[in-house]
């Protein structure tokens, strides 16, 4: 059970899981691609140097710390965990989107404040999976998900990187340049597909009260 593909097999077995496996997957897959060539994309697009990168993830920091430790709980009361995850998937594709056509620097700190939506959708994927799971299986649950995690992160550089190299010989203000963020978009779309189809096949079954 602690090999890692059996476990992810078997976490995509879970009762009202399965593809969710693989959203989680490919919006880890974006997610990771964005982290490995922000620094190189901001320095060759913007001319960012140290302190302009330190200071725009510094801001992406914030702004997770904002949702996750402020908003997220009155959220997924408000309009709970699918309707959640749907809503962050769709502003990270947005925002994927916009990052790579930004032609200066202001304007990824403007895509980074309105794209707190994109922060709930892990926790809130994380969330329905843990509920999927028995009591007794919740620990090997999240370990495989972390194994999931692992290797997105392994997986990321390799494609995230040799394609920003493809376009360097390109302009600074040439659109292309943005291409790991639009191969970011393009998996975020399939996530999100994937999510709607598995959340339209799976409904929650409504609670009846007692007595009713």
């Amino acid at each position: 059970k602690a090999n890692p593909f059996s476990s992810l097999a078997g976490l995509a077995r879970l009762k009202s899981v399965g593809v969710l496996v693989v959203v989680i997957g490919l919006v880890t897959l974006a997610q990771f691609i964005l982290h490995g060539t922000w620094v190189l994309y901001t320095g060759f697009r913007f001319g960012w140097g140290p302190q302009e990168n330190g200071m725009s993830l510094f801001v992406v920091g914030l702004a997770s710390a904002v949702m996750q430790g402020l908003l997220l709980g009155w959220l997924l009361k408000q309009i709970g965990e699918r309707r959640v995850v749907i809503a962050g998937m769709v502003s990270g594709l947005f925002a994927y989107t916009f990052y790579g056509l930004a032609t200066q620097g202001w304007m990824m700190y403007a895509i980074i404040a309105s794209n707190l939506l994109a922060f709930a959708v892990g926790p809130s994927l994380n969330a329905i999976v843990s509920k999927a799971a028995d009591p007794r299986q919740q620990g090997l649950a999240m370990g495989s998900l972390s194994s999931l995690a692992s290797l997105m992160a392994v997986i990321a550089p390799m494609a995230g990187a040799p394609l920003l190299a493809e376009v360097s010989h390109l302009p600074a203000g040439d659109w292309r340049i943005g291409a790991p963020f639009f191969l970011s978009a393009a998996l975020q779309a399939a996530a999100l597909v994937l999510a709607v189809i598995h959340f339209r096949r799976h409904r929650p079954v409504p609670h009846v009260a007692a007595g009713a």
